[in-house]
């Protein structure tokens, strides 16, 4: 390595092709082109000089930049768009995706409630009832018989789901009988598929749409936009144009 190779951070370590083979080996281009596409969206998104100077010394404290740069091996440029880039995507989701925001919320009919259970899964019908009659009468609690027979992932959590969107229950049927159940009703064994399962409320929190919710779905929105550039630029497509418009964005 040359004295000049030496004074660049990262500059003679790796030739471009075994990068790409390391790339290639760890999968992470996946990774890379979404990051890309985020860079990509920041750029789009004019933000305040002055805002940004704020992060830059919010960031620093009493670090000089210079000597930060130096060590990051990055540019000025680099740090402005590392400061600006969650701001950036903040304000691209809420214009892209922020109207009909509440209208898809409610379609979501409580999928965004959250919620907790206990859930205990058995083939054997017949020990299921003996174990819905023993927790009826107090013989037994829920955790203890499900670890001690469960037949599922739950019951090295001693039968505790949650908490967990109440989107996310699966099968159907299950999140059917959660939402006719009041908190701490035990319901009696039934079948769902080759299970026989008894499943007892525990807690049901339904979801407000306030800011945090809000910005729950912006997020979400967001992945999921991402996720279909980079699955189209995997498939060797290119996905459309990138737009924002400046004059609607919001103050920091």
């Amino acid at each position: 390595m040359t004295s000049s190779d030496a004074s660049v951070p990262g500059q003679g370590l790796v030739d471009p092709q075994e990068l790409a083979n390391l790339v290639r080996r760890l999968d992470w281009l996946p990774q890379l082109l979404q990051r890309q596409e985020e860079e990509s969206i920041t750029t789009l998104v004019a933000l305040p000089h002055e805002w940004l100077q704020e992060q830059r010394r919010a960031l620093l404290g009493e670090q000089a930049l210079d000597q930060f740069l130096a060590e990051k091996g990055w540019l000025e440029a680099d740090l402005d768009l590392h400061l600006a880039r969650p701001e950036a995507l903040r304000r691209f989701a809420q214009q892209r995706f922020g109207p009909g925001l509440e209208e898809s919320f409610l379609a979501a009919q409580g999928g965004h409630d959250q919620i907790i259970y206990s859930l205990l899964r058995v083939r054997d019908a017949a020990l299921a009832q003996e174990l819905w009659i023993r927790l009826e009468e107090g013989e037994a609690t829920f955790a203890e018989v499900a670890s001690s027979f469960g037949e599922g992932p739950e019951a090295a959590r001693k039968g505790v789901i949650g908490p967990q969107p109440m989107a996310q229950v699966q099968p159907p049927q299950l999140a059917e009988l959660l939402r006719s159940l009041k908190p701490g009703h035990l319901h009696p064994p039934l079948r769902i598929f080759e299970w026989i399962v008894l499943v007892r409320l525990e807690q049901l929190m339904p979801a407000r749409f306030d800011a945090e919710m809000q910005q729950q779905l912006l997020d979400q929105q967001l992945q999921a936009f991402l996720r279909e550039r980079v699955s189209r630029r995997l498939a060797g497509e290119i996905p459309p144009p990138l737009h924002y418009d400046d004059q609607s964005g919001s103050t920091p």
